[in-house]
């Protein structure tokens, strides 16, 4: 159900109707031909800027990597050398911090087969010294 219209309205929408009509009488299209170059022009300017960009972008990206490369030509130098320790500077001294009486691990193979594990006699070890703090 459609409500009736008031005078008003019916008239404004006439008047909307012939400014409509006469205004599509005076337009002229563009030809087509001139709106198919236009979209040419601007295809060339956008693939020219994308080319410009990437030449940019490579350049740039070159150009860092010669600024880093060129950084390492610098010599590095030695690492500190490590300092003796206490054990490593005693003569006669395990390096592993093991007892140095052996020991005899139980197996299945006869004595006789079994390696010997007897060592040779060691020097006694002698007293370290203590530093003092000063």
């Amino acid at each position: 159900m459609t409500e009736p219209k008031a005078p008003a309205d019916d008239g404004l929408a006439d008047a909307l109707k012939r400014a409509a009509a006469s205004g599509g009488l005076l337009a002229s299209p563009v030809p087509a031909h001139q709106v198919s170059a236009r979209g040419a022009r601007r295809r060339r300017r956008t693939h020219a800027l994308g080319a410009a960009l990437a030449v940019v972008l490579v350049s740039g990206g070159t150009a860092f990597a010669a600024l880093q490369i060129g950084r390492g030509s610098d010599p590095v130098g030695p690492a500190a050398p490590p300092s003796p320790t206490k054990s490593a500077s005693v003569p006669g001294s395990s390096l592993s911090g093991r007892s140095s009486s052996p020991t005899v691990t139980p197996s299945r193979t006869p004595p006789s087969l079994a390696p010997s594990t007897s060592l040779p006699p060691t020097a006694p070890t002698p007293p370290t010294a203590t530093a003092s703090g000063g």
